[in-house]
């Protein structure tokens, strides 16, 4: 009796510890937005507060960058393979929006959804595939310019 009783505390211990430890992927993520936070980003939750977003995909966090471009009204949503405008779209229209799209298109496959506002530029991508991946995505949406 007194060996169940010592395994059971064993195990119960053992069994909070494993719960408390974070997994590979967990670990993985957490390095990622770290060294995102470095390159200047800021990381919300989606699951929480007001979300402008449309995808009710399981992404939980989103990010923000300084909107440095000239471009502050748009909406863009990943459909299959290609981002689409999803608003204004007067924008659709003007001579710029083809040299704006190929940007968006050459940052990242992984890139989901973005929203540029006045001072902040939102968007949500596949954070599994790593920092290497987020540069590419800041290096084109800076590039991005609207006349």
């Amino acid at each position: 009796m007194e060996y169940i009783v010592f395994f059971t505390a064993i195990l119960v211990l053992v069994g909070s510890i494993s719960l408390a430890m974070p997994s590979k992927s967990s670990r993985k993520i957490s390095k990622v937005r770290l060294e995102a936070k470095l390159l200047g980003c800021k990381i919300s939750s989606t699951l929480y507060g007001n979300n402008k977003f449309k995808n009710q995909s399981s992404i939980s966090a989103s990010y923000q960058i300084k909107n440095e471009t000239n471009l502050k009204d748009a909406h863009f949503i990943r459909d299959k393979e290609q981002l689409i405008l999803y608003s204004p779209v007067k924008l659709k229209y003007s001579d710029s929006f083809d040299s704006i799209k190929n940007n968006l298109e050459d940052a990242s496959d992984s890139l989901i959804e973005i929203i540029f506002t006045k001072s902040l530029i939102l968007f949500l991508w596949n954070e599994k595939n790593g920092i290497e991946d987020l540069r590419v995505i800041l290096k084109n949406l800076n590039k991005i310019n609207y006349f």
